[in-house]
């Protein structure tokens, strides 16, 4: 308790400091109309209010710069301007002297005996340096030889160069002390769900709940430095027979929950290769390459690296790139999977009613629930931003699209679009004329044979050619016609109350099924076709019969 009201003051000290309670409150209770770079007056002003936020995390530690990262991909709740400062988080701090690192060296053993009075005894200062001092002796010589200074320090982990077996590796070492700082920040947050939600000004399907679990499960993972290790082992057998992408080995015999002991990656990272005079032909390869390795992670692999930017991604001298730091991943299941590939394509194929309906199910929301009429208004001028905009990428607006019709997106969406979003930033620097969709489709094949999607005819269209206007116009009338269909069927269901449960079942059956078949034979059918189209038409005729009989 006593430490909780400590960490109070501190972070009230800090939001003191840049003043940041009134100029927040102002900024997210102003509606303007905000310029998509954030150049207006307006903009700039709340960007510079941004920034001090920006610093405020910074000085706070791990949890508030995890709660910024996680702002930085939610633009359906926050102002542009603090998106794209939140996206700034600068997670590298003053590095912590080797000796003070000495309670997270649980590799090295001390065996120190003391009597009973002497360990009830307070220790010194000097006793304790002296401790320290022994401990990350004792560390440093586990390895044939070890630099104490740090070539990299963020406010969860320091990372040390060393060299076992005469190979280089790369030491990640937990900070001391972390996971008690963690937890209270934490707690403290959990205090202010109540005032979050409240000026953050969302719809009752907001979570608050599930955002703050984002943000403990963000850390949970990078406390713990052996689930990092099961990443990256994960990662390397599922590119285990893809020759240009790699990842470090890991040296399991020199890792614990505080240290991580890899494999040291020589090379260039992406983001210093986009300024380096590379011929244009390798930058371009470069793209192919990570676009390929990216959505083989998220479509055939279900697990993909959820911060994959310049930095963490290593050209080497064989052109193999290499990802990094896998304390941010993300994992997605079919079904999730099967959504998103549905979407994106019909978003592509400029297939406004597909797009709404895909994203209902993302969202696991029915068409009832919505004015449907305006989502489709709304989607269709999404869809034509993202094929015809000149500002390019548009992805954030999906986030935004769900925050307006109260559709409650999984977290896993927001996180892909934000990794999706540094992919294609970084591809763009490298070449000008990158456009995914090109390199896409090959990949996206192999996950429609995996997936199996149970739309599989309307998907088989979109994927394994150009758009075609008739098809989607089909589509869009069948799932029009469905509805009428379940709406004329719940008044059908309640006028024949009194008929047996069985006998009704058994109607409803036999209809779906004469729609379903039809439905695939016409979609399919190719020369058949006018099989399935019979057979759609009568359908329809049966239940309007029914209908007209039962009233």
């Amino acid at each position: 308790m006593l430490g909780k009201i400590k960490r109070y003051l501190e972070v009230t000290k800090v939001l003191l400091k840049y003043n940041l309670i009134p100029e927040l409150y102002r900024d997210l209770h102003t509606d303007y109309i905000s310029n998509p770079d954030c150049t207006c007056d307006f903009d700039l002003e709340n960007r510079q209010t941004a920034v001090k936020l920006r610093h405020a995390f910074e000085k706070l530690g791990p949890t508030f710069i995890k709660m910024g990262q996680t702002m930085s991909k939610r633009p359906d709740l926050v102002p542009p301007p603090y998106v794209m400062e939140m996206a700034n988080l600068q997670d590298k701090v003053k590095p912590v002297p080797f000796e003070e690192m000495a309670e997270s060296l649980d590799l090295a053993c001390i065996c120190e005996y003391r009597t009973r009075s002497e360990l009830s005894r307070k220790k010194s200062e000097e006793e304790l340096t002296a401790s320290r001092d022994r401990r990350a002796k004792a560390f440093i010589e586990i390895f044939d030889s070890f630099d104490p200074n740090p070539i990299a320090c963020g406010s969860i982990a320091q990372v040390y160069k060393g060299v076992i077996e005469g190979k280089p590796v790369a030491v990640k070492i937990l900070r001391p002390n972390l996971i008690d700082i963690i937890n209270i920040d934490l707690s403290i947050l959990d205090d202010f769900k109540p005032v979050m939600k409240k000026v953050l000004r969302v719809g009752k399907n907001f979570d608050i709940d599930a955002f703050l679990l984002e943000i403990r499960e963000m850390l949970t993972r990078e406390v713990d430095l052996r689930i990092e290790a099961v990443n990256m082992r994960r990662f390397e057998d599922n590119f285990k027979n893809v020759k240009n992408v790699t990842v470090p080995k890991i040296y399991s015999d020199y890792c614990s929950a505080n240290v991580l002991t890899m494999e040291f990656i020589k090379g260039m990272q992406v983001k210093d290769v986009i300024d380096m005079p590379v011929p244009q032909s390798k930058k371009s390869e470069y793209t192919r390459t990570i676009t390929k390795s990216y959505l083989k992670q998220v479509y055939i692999d279900g697990f993909y690296h959820a911060d994959p930017h310049g930095g963490n991604m290593i050209v080497q001298e064989d052109d193999t790139i290499a990802f990094i730091d896998f304390g941010a991943v993300g994992s997605i299941d079919d079904e999730l999977q099967k959504n998103m590939l549905e979407f994106y394509y019909s978003i592509n194929n400029k297939d406004v009613e597909g797009a709404t309906q895909a994203f209902l199910k993302i969202g696991g929301t029915d068409s009832r629930e919505v004015d449907i009429r305006r989502l489709r208004k709304d989607m269709d001028e999404l869809i034509a931003n993202q094929n015809y905009g000149l500002e390019g990428r548009q992805s954030d607006n999906y986030a935004k699209l769900g925050l307006k019709y109260d559709i409650r997106l999984p977290g896993e969406f927001s996180t892909l679009q934000r990794a999706i979003l540094l992919i294609e930033g970084v591809c763009l620097e490298l070449d000008p004329r990158y456009n995914i969709k090109t390199i896409a489709i090959p990949v996206l094949m192999d996950a429609y044979k995996k997936l199996s999607v149970s739309k599989g005819a309307a998907l088989h269209i979109e994927l394994s050619s150009e758009p075609v206007d008739e098809k989607a116009e089909l589509r869009a009338a069948i799932r029009e016609v469905a509805d009428k269909m379940e709406g004329m069927g719940d008044k059908f269901l309640s006028g024949k109350q009194k008929e047996s449960k069985g006998s009704i079942f058994s109607k409803e059956f036999y209809l779906a099924v004469l729609l379903i078949i039809s439905t695939y034979i016409l979609l399919n059918g190719e020369a058949f076709s006018w099989v399935g189209l019979f057979g759609f038409v009568g359908a329809i005729l049966i239940a309007l019969l029914a209908v007209i009989r039962g009233n």
